[in-house]
């Protein structure tokens, strides 16, 4: 998944070219409606800024302002850059991208896959830069557990020789890492309750429409729709969670 890691170092890289002054977002609705289907393109979307100084967002769903409802984004953190120490409600999650994120608690390099609970405080960094994919304020009240899962230590869960499969947290909702060496079909019975994809690589099929490295979707609740994903591809896909 070479090609996966050079995408998303180079957006990485793009977003060090953009300037813009730290600023609160006052309040902000983007694909806000979880009853309807949303697709955002990561490489053409636009940075936005945040309260931290060298810390810029990609908004690919986001309801409220800094102390937001909800919100799902691409975070790119410049080097030495910094958020002060502040609490998630309603829990957070994240994946990394590019480079290595950081916190009082540890270091989390590419491919690492981490659930912050309710409650939960922290004071995240980056050393060295760093890319990730994050949503905030979408756990269940209940959902207590701290994870942290480092993908290429983790053993696959599937049984199929074209696929791989990484069962990354089940309880209320599933969350799933999927890579492929052939042409895979994906159960139908995702899409019962709603379903989330980033692209991290290769492509996905959705009713023989294609969807390629960089893109984010979601499909409302009883979508009924068909579902593929494709030779040498890298899924992160949620599911159970928009019912």
């Amino acid at each position: 998944m070479a090609k996966a890691a050079e995408y998303w170092h180079n957006l990485y890289q793009q977003s060090q070219q953009v300037n813009l002054q730290n600023t609160q977002v006052e309040y902000l609705e983007v694909n806000h409606e979880l009853n309807l289907p949303a697709l955002v393109n990561i490489s053409t979307a636009k940075w936005l800024p945040s309260p931290a100084k060298g810390v810029k967002r990609l908004v690919l769903e986001r309801e409220g302002g800094e102390k937001v409802i909800r919100a799902t984004s691409i975070v790119a953190y410049a080097p030495n850059s910094k958020f002060s120490s502040h609490a998630h409600p309603k829990g957070e999650e994240f994946f990394v991208l590019s480079g290595t994120f950081s916190d009082e608690y540890g270091d989390y390099p590419a491919g690492t896959y981490v659930r912050n609970p309710p409650g939960s405080e922290h004071k995240p960094f980056s050393r060295e830069g760093c890319l990730i994919w994050v949503k905030l304020q979408q756990f269940d009240p209940l959902d207590k557990q701290h994870i942290v899962i480092d993908i290429d230590k983790k053993i696959s869960n599937s049984d199929n020789e074209n696929k791989s499969q990484y069962l990354l947290f089940s309880h209320n909702e599933q969350v799933e890492m999927i890579t492929t060496n052939r042409d895979v079909a994906l159960p139908v019975r995702w899409l019962d309750k709603g379903l989330e994809i980033l692209v991290i690589a290769g492509e996905v099929a959705i009713d023989n429409i294609k969807y390629q490295q960089g893109q984010w979707l979601r499909l409302p609740a009883n979508g009924g729709h068909s579902l593929m994903a494709l030779q040498n591809s890298k899924l992160l896909i949620k599911h159970g969670h928009l019912a």
